[in-house]
């Protein structure tokens, strides 16, 4: 890998620096001769021209010390060169022989100068500073022998001078040593800095050198080794180089190759004007990746994939085109285009065959269905009939098998397309159970479904292919189950963003499957056993079907099984969520209502108990008739009778309808109301329960939203006498439901999101407005079945919003239900001689506002808040669960607990004033979402501070706040802790 100058210094800095003490080092040895011998003989001029005027001791001593110096230098440079030395070592007794020198010339200058006169001095002043001169140059490549050297040297010689006497001339010329010895230091600076960058320059372009020549050869040895073809063209398209994988591909040497035209190489004639288009899109700067034919040196063509681009630093305008060989990938390519064609060929074929024989065959095959069941209509002879049931059985099994090859062929000929629409997935699941409830009947089978409340309503995906799984795996757990229970499941699995993920399981209680065969039974014309072909028929398509089916809508179906105890098929689907979750609920609050479910099945009591203990029921249950009987008359001998009972149709010793018989015929019984569960619905039964007075009858499997509507419903009416009953379908279930389009005008927050969740889960579509003016305009541009109306509000109250709302065309006849928190007598007079229809006091349980908005049962009369010690969070978390939106209520404490110092504050404010109306709002307002979540001793002084400013005595209800404002700490730390800790007061 290459790299960037910067990193190239960095990386080399320390060897640098070695380099430029080891050029100093050269530097310093090469001048030694020159320098040595001037020394020598410099001294012995000096020596000449002072004999006169020195003691001959001294100028012999001068003489002697610079020429030892010099030849002791001269003795270690030539020991260097005879041995290697660290640029350390050498340095330092470079610095040394240097420091010596100077000594020898300074000291000798210092003791001569006051002997001599002073044109004599000013001669030896010129010969020292013209040895320092020339060490500026001697000694360049190092800093500190210069330092040694200048100051050896002139340092002794303002003593001497100064000796003389200190006369104006010693002066000036003590100072001029100065002012010299700081101008050639700074004249070896800029030399030693030039020597240095010189050499720093050097080293640095050596090793530019060096990396260059690197990075061409492992340019070179990359482009040689790789295996995709490369050829470098100049400006005329002539080659200029090409790597071995080029010679290997089209069969040239690269002799042959450098220097030729690449067109009269490698180019097809014919191909030659669109290999000038390729280089003139090139030349624009394109990057050329095209699939095209080229030719080798044999003569043969070749496919190739061709990538060619301009080397932008080349001056020359250089291209680099690479060469891919492709012509194993075009073979394959069209060996499986081929392939492909006849697999297409033979599945339209075999499609059209398939077709072709299901209208051949499905022609006839209807015309004897209907003519079967049109002779099975009229009078026949016992043996005639059982021969025609044969016949209509054998014809609908032909046609089923029918059913499963066109499907098989659809799957394996990818002509099957998943639908995606919204389906009511429980309906579904039930539905289908439903459809084969009468063949696990005939088999004295129990057939039970379970869809927990938790399971997704509505969802999107192919409700059609999602049933034909289902009845697959259903009819097959019915067929191979010759006693016991086949229990039908949903229940979700991962629940994120859009979407829920849905296991279906399907379990029964049949023959089992050998583990060796677990890996085989989902193969085409396959089944557990060979003998069972026999024994109970099928093609062995069903389950090859169901699981390509759950393939193509992305899941996979499992199965795990035991020998003699049965089977459990499974499978998992991932099913966006539709905005839409109609859920029916029941009329009347379940919470608290005593039931008992009769069935000898464990699985179909434990499935009632589940889906209506949600609800808050208290479920019993009783495993056989005598002892459901006995349970019955046992709760009215206490005082605590039942509220229901639900019967199972079919048991053994006594079924439901003898249950209901003797139930009916007890006295202490007859306000019990009575609901039968039947696995198979027959002609007659319907009649039979009016005569006996039970008020609903519903088929198994039943779904949990039926069952809760239904029993709602019984529990809203009365216990009628035999033959009065006004009976409980699933028919009238559903034609009882109808969505409304509701407005909820309120400004209370947490009210607002109370009411509305508890309004969706119900299956209504609610829009909220936070005053009354928003209400008026709402009605004036949308259309509404009711108004949900709060009485207090900002900027207009909810009586004069109800009187704009009747001066509108469509306002004359809408039904408007007032919301209000006061409980005194007369308020709801007062509401409805203000145009309202009907009257909610707040707050409000979720059956008296399903009663109200839906106009079933009696309107609930005015009732105040019930107070309690702090928050009544478990009767809220009640009332919000008997809504069917018990998830709304983390939410709505949320909203309470952050705008509660909000409302405290608009409190303080409003009683700050004299004005009795603002502190009768805020009051009111606190008050209505106190009471919202039950907190009923403070919505009990807000209620007290709200009548005293109705009353007119400010001051009084001011004298509350301190006690409301202790009792809001309580009630938000109660909150915080109670949710926290998870748990309810």
């Amino acid at each position: 890998m290459s790299r960037d100058p910067a990193t190239l210094v960095a990386d080399e800095e320390p060897r640098v620096q070695a380099e430029v003490k080891r050029a100093a080092v050269r530097q310093l040895l090469g001048g030694g001769p020159y320098a040595e011998s001037l020394h020598i003989l410099l001294v012995f001029v000096v020596a000449a021209l002072v004999w006169n005027s020195l003691p001959p001791a001294v100028t012999a001593g001068w003489v002697g010390a610079v020429t030892a110096a010099a030849l002791l230098r001269t003795w270690w440079r030539l020991r260097v060169r005879r041995r290697s030395v660290a640029p350390e070592e050498a340095l330092r007794v470079i610095r040394l022989t240097v420091t010596g020198i100077g000594l020898a010339w300074g000291v000798g200058a210092a003791l001569a100068i006051p002997d001599l006169a002073p044109h004599e001095g000013a001669l030896i002043l010129v010969v020292l500073t013209g040895i320092i001169a020339g060490a500026t140059s001697t000694l360049v490549g190092d800093r500190r022998s210069f330092h040694y050297l200048v100051f050896t040297t002139l340092a002794p010689l303002p003593i001497g001078i100064l000796l003389q006497g200190q006369s104006r001339f010693n002066l000036i010329a003590t100072i001029l040593i100065a002012l010299f010895a700081l101008g050639m230091d700074r004249v070896h600076g800029r030399g030693y800095r030039t020597f240095a960058e010189r050499v720093r320059g050097g080293v640095l372009l050596e090793l530019s050198t060096q990396e260059l020549a690197r990075q061409h050869a492992y340019l070179d040895a990359l482009i040689a080794s790789t295996p995709v073809a490369i050829a470098v063209l100049d400006d005329q398209r002539v080659v200029r180089s090409v790597n071995p994988a080029f010679e290997v591909l089209f069969g040239y040497a690269a002799a042959e190759v450098v220097g030729a035209a690449i067109d009269r190489l490698i180019v097809p004639e014919a191909l030659r004007s669109e290999s000038s288009d390729l280089e003139t899109r090139v030349r624009r700067g394109e990057v050329v990746r095209v699939e095209l034919e080229r030719m080798r040196k044999d003569g043969r063509r070749i496919q190739v994939r061709l990538s060619a681009a301009a080397v932008k630093a080349a001056a020359d305008g250089a291209l680099v085109a690479l060469y891919e060989d492709i012509s194993d990938r075009k073979a394959a390519e069209a060996a499986m285009r081929e392939a492909r064609d006849l697999a297409e060929r033979v599945a339209r074929a075999r499609s059209a065959f398939l077709a072709n024989m299901s209208h051949e065959i499905r022609t006839p095959m209807n015309a004897v269905l209907g003519f079967v069941e049109l002779v099975l209509d009229t009078e026949l002879a016992p043996e005639q009939r059982r021969a025609l049931e044969l016949v209509r059985t054998s014809s609908e099994a032909l046609l089923t098998i029918l059913n499963d090859i066109l499907d098989y062929s659809k799957i394996e000929a990818e002509h099957l397309e998943l639908e995606s629409i919204p389906f009511d997935l429980p309906k579904v699941v039930h539905a289908t159970a439903t459809l084969l409830a009468v063949r696990a009947r005939e088999k004295h089978l129990e057939l039970t479904v379970d869809v927990p409340p938790d399971v997704p309503q509505m969802v999107r995906g192919d409700p059609t292919r999602v049933r034909q799984v289902l009845m697959n795996l259903i009819g097959n757990a019915i067929k191979f189950t010759e006693e016991g229970e086949v229990d039908v499941s949903a229940s979700v699995t991962q629940r994120g963003g859009d979407a829920a993920a849905v296991q279906f399981r399907v379990r029964d209680t049949g023959i089992g499957i050998p583990e060796e065969q677990l890996g085989t039974i989902f193969q085409e014309f396959t089944q557990a056993d060979a003998s069972m072909t026999r024994r109970y028929g099928g093609t062995g398509l069903g389950l090859a079907i169901s699981r390509r089916l759950v393939a193509l809508m992305g899941g996979e179906l499992a199965v795990t099984s035991e020998v003699g105890s049965g089977s459990e098929f499974s499978f998992t689907l991932r099913l966006p969520l539709e905005a839409a979750q109609a859920a029916a609920r029941a009329t009347v609050s379940l919470g608290g209502r005593r039931l008992l479910v009769v069935d000898d099945n464990e699985t179909n009591r434990r499935i009632v108990r589940d889906m209506l203990g949600a609800e808050g029921m208290a479920v019993h249950e009783a495993p056989r008739a005598d002892a459901g009987l006995e349970a019955l008359r046992r709760a009215a001998r206490a005082r605590t009778p039942y509220d229901l009972a639900i019967l199972d149709a079919q048991m053994p010793d006594q079924d439901g309808f003898e249950l209901a018989t003797a139930i009916r015929a007890d006295g202490a019984l007859t306000e019990t109301r009575l609901l039968i569960l039947t696995s198979a619905g027959q002609r007659g039964d319907g009649e039979r329960c009016r005569q006996l007075g039970i008020q609903a009858y519903l088929t198994k499997p039943i779904a949990r939203a039926d069952l809760v509507e239904a029993v709602g419903t019984v529990l809203a009416g009365t216990a009628s006498a035999p033959g009065e009953v006004d009976l409980v379908t699933r028919h009238s279930i559903a034609e009882s439901r109808h969505a409304l389009r509701i407005l909820l005008a309120e400004d209370n927050p947490v009210n607002q999101q109370v009411a509305t969740a508890m309004l969706l889960k119900r299956g209504h579509q609610v829009d909220v407005v936070g005053n009354g003016r928003e209400a008026v305009d709402a009605v004036a541009k949308e259309s509404y079945d009711l108004v949900l109306m709060d009485i207090q509000m900002p900027e207009m109250d909810g009586f004069e919003a109800t009187e704009k709302i009747r001066a509108l065309p469509q306002g004359r006849t809408l039904p408007i239900i007032a919301l209000t928190a006061h409980a005194l007598s007369g308020e709801r007079e007062r509401c409805l001689a203000r145009g309202m229809t009907g009257y909610l006091a707040k707050p409000f349980k979720a059956h008296d506002l399903f009663s109200a908005v839906e106009g079933r049962g009696a309107q609930p009369a005015d009732a105040a808040a019930a107070p309690a010690p702090a928050v009544d969070l478990a009767a809220f978390r009640r009332t919000m669960e008997e809504a069917g939106a018990a998830e709304a209520v983390d939410g709505i404490l949320e909203t309470f607990v952050a705008t509660l110092p909000q409302r405290l504050e608009a409190l303080v404010a409003a009683a700050s004033g004299t004005d009795a109306e603002p502190l009768q709002r805020a009051a009111h307002a606190f008050k209505s979402a106190a009471g919202t979540i039950g907190a009923g001793h403070l919505a009990a002084l807000l209620e007290e501070t709200e009548r005293a400013a109705q009353g007119g005595d400010v001051a009084g209800a001011r004298d509350k706040l301190e006690h409301i404002r202790g009792e809001a700490e309580v009630v938000l730390d109660y909150i915080r802790t109670a949710t926290k800790g998870g748990a309810d007061a």
